[in-house]
């Protein structure tokens, strides 16, 4: 078996086999000749350039002229949104409000310059009676992803705003903004421009008495008006007051009232207070007069003065100069004018007097020594008929305690007080390591003051 295995591989490898002629075998009819080539990348290397390249020009057209690089906010009351690329053309324009939807009413503001279309924007305002004499204030709000080119584009506007306004008396409100949750949570929630809603968070910041409820639904002028002493809110030119009394209007109604002569020493700004007023401050002799007055109507809705305190601190109860409590309120009440008092208070403290009292919906405190001097008072008045009237609350002790905690935005607090005095829940609580202390009007439930102290 060996032997033959042996015998077939060689004669295998003795086998000769013809040599192919290519040309011959083309020409026999059945037969195909086919030759590998090597493939040519060229085409495929053009052609994958070509696509790369397209496609690097289609994103940079993309990126400069359809990709949104930066958000401009323009809010009078109406509220309008101008949305821009890197070259500063307009890309699109939103309308955040009805009054804004009326401005842009037949205008085409796509593909134009930033410049052009807030000027356009503006002067549709001035045209429809939104920016005025009595309202002069704008508000611009610049909002990006960087910081840096936000403040450059806020004075960039500022700056044209400025050179095209010449003529007219504006004022400008402008800032940068750095949208979060917690913004864009209080713009949803109170329907205002993110913008609109910096502003206020600006301002309630520098008096935290205030509250987003009570500047809602105040206009852009009405908020420059009240923020002027804010150093934390840029401005160019002076808001508009020209809808209320005036500085020197209101000045003069407190030294009227106070019976002195013109000061020169004063302070006045304006402020809320369930109203606008003009709060004004001045010093004659040993007195110091501070005096809140409408800033509409020039009534006077709360004055204090106090005397320069000269006490004997020698002096007691026991004193033979002392004065009683009955005396002390005697003396209150004949300076006052006021007779019929059922809701009083009064304390001894720190060798005065100290007397509370409602007559005709007005809170008088007085302050009065034991030898029976007015050493400060001041009268306040109110503007709901049963602030002070525990009989009136409306609401319960659980509502308020609700409101507050709506307002500090927590909730399962099992650790409160809660008292009702003069028509006001006084509610404390802690959350964490943060104490909250809110006063709320037993009538309405509005938010009178509140403080969170870490």
């Amino acid at each position: 078996m060996k032997n033959i295995e042996n015998k077939i591989n060689k004669a295998f490898h003795n086998i000769d086999l013809p040599e192919f002629d290519n040309k011959k075998l083309n020409e026999k009819k059945g037969f195909v000749y086919m030759e590998k080539k090597k493939r040519n990348i060229v085409p495929y290397l053009v052609t994958t350039c070509t696509l790369v390249f397209c496609l690097l020009i289609g994103f940079g057209i993309y990126n400069n002229n359809f990709k949104v690089a930066s958000k401009i906010g323009i809010d009078v009351n109406p509220s309008i949104e101008l949305k821009i690329n890197k070259k500063n053309k307009v890309i699109d324009v939103i309308a955040n409000n009805d009054d804004g939807n009326k401005i842009l009413s037949g205008m085409d503001l796509d593909g134009s310059d930033m410049n052009v279309a807030i000027n356009a924007l503006i002067g549709s305002m001035v045209k429809n009676g939104y920016i005025d004499e009595l309202a002069n204030s704008i508000l611009i709000s610049v909002e990006g992803n960087s910081e840096a080119k936000n403040e450059k584009l806020r004075q960039e506007i500022v700056n044209q705003l400025n050179a095209n306004l010449t003529n007219n008396n504006f004022s400008i409100v402008s800032q940068t903004v750095s949208n979060n949750q917690s913004l864009e949570s209080i713009s949803k929630e109170y329907n205002i421009s993110l913008g609109k809603a910096q502003l206020i968070q600006d301002i309630i910041a520098n008096n935290n008495l205030l509250t987003y409820d009570d500047l809602a639904n105040f206009s852009i002028n009405e908020l420059n008006l009240i923020s002027s002493n804010n150093e934390n809110i840029k401005v160019e030119g002076n808001a508009s007051d020209k809808a209320y009394i005036g500085f020197d209007k209101a000045k003069e109604i407190a030294l009227k009232h106070a019976d002195v002569t013109d000061v020169t020493n004063y302070e006045i700004e304006m402020d809320y207070d369930n109203i606008i007023v003009y709060e004004i401050e001045f010093k004659v002799d040993n007195t110091k007069y501070e005096y809140d007055i409408d800033a509409k109507t020039g009534d006077i809705v709360k004055y204090d003065i106090d005397s320069h305190r000269n006490i004997d601190t020698s002096n007691t109860e026991s004193t033979s100069n002392t004065i009683s409590r009955d005396e002390a309120l005697d003396i209150a009440l004949k300076h006052a004018k006021a007779n019929n008092v059922t809701t009083k208070k009064i304390e001894l403290d720190d060798n005065s007097y100290e007397i509370e009292f409602i007559y005709n919906n007005k809170e008088y405190d007085y302050d009065i020594s034991l030898t029976g001097k007015i050493l400060e008072y001041s009268i306040d008045s109110y503007y709901y008929d049963d602030d002070y009237n525990t009989s009136h609350a409306k609401i319960t002790r659980d509502d308020a305690l609700d409101i507050a905690l709506k307002h500090a935005g927590v909730s399962n607090v099992t650790n409160t007080e809660i008292e009702l005095d003069d028509n006001e829940y006084n509610i404390e609580f802690r959350v964490n390591r943060q104490e909250y202390e809110y006063e709320i009007n037993a009538t309405t439930g509005k938010i009178i003051s509140y403080e969170i102290d870490n």
